[in-house]
């Protein structure tokens, strides 16, 4: 029987997958496109859905205690050109894949985790994996959205990772 936490690692991929596509669709587009003043540029949405796997899981863990901490670490992940951003995105995706393939659903299930902006309960991986693979893709619609209003050539198949060059 496969376990939840492969269930959940295997949907993770997925959405990392197709966030990669629509992220790779950027590489000929002005980083510095924002469809509306009051929206931050498309650079800085890139950079924050590249970084979601690497922020993401240290706030979860209490890595990053406090939110000086993730800025000043999202900071130091950013980068301003489109192979560097996407570097950053597959580093944090083998970090996710290395940090639970082979974890014991005990450990998964264990409520140990407690981000510094909840004032619950400690939650599980169980918890807080979903969590990643719905930032992830509320992020890659942005990013989507951002690239249809500058004319891109996307579409639902890049949105589900199937662009084609």
């Amino acid at each position: 029987m496969t376990s939840i936490v492969n269930v959940l690692l295997d949907s993770f991929e997925l959405e990392a997958k197709q966030a990669r596509c629509v992220l790779n669709v950027i590489k000929d587009k002005d980083l510095k496109y924002t469809p509306n003043k009051n929206l931050r540029p498309l650079v800085d949405l890139a950079n924050h859905l590249a970084q979601i796997p690497i922020i993401d899981p240290s706030i979860y863990d209490s890595t990053l205690g406090d939110a000086e901490q993730a800025r000043a670490r999202e900071h130091e992940l950013n980068r301003s050109t489109m192979p560097d951003i996407l570097a950053v995105f597959d580093e944090g995706v083998i970090a996710v894949k290395k940090r639970f393939i082979g974890m014991e659903e005990k450990e998964f299930f264990a409520k140990t985790l407690k981000p510094f902006y909840e004032t619950g309960s400690e939650r599980s991986w169980v918890n807080f994996l979903p969590d990643i693979i719905t930032h992830i893709a509320m992020h890659k619609m942005q990013v989507w959205m951002y690239l249809k209003l500058a004319g891109a050539p996307v579409n639902m198949m890049t949105y589900y990772g199937h662009h084609s060059e």
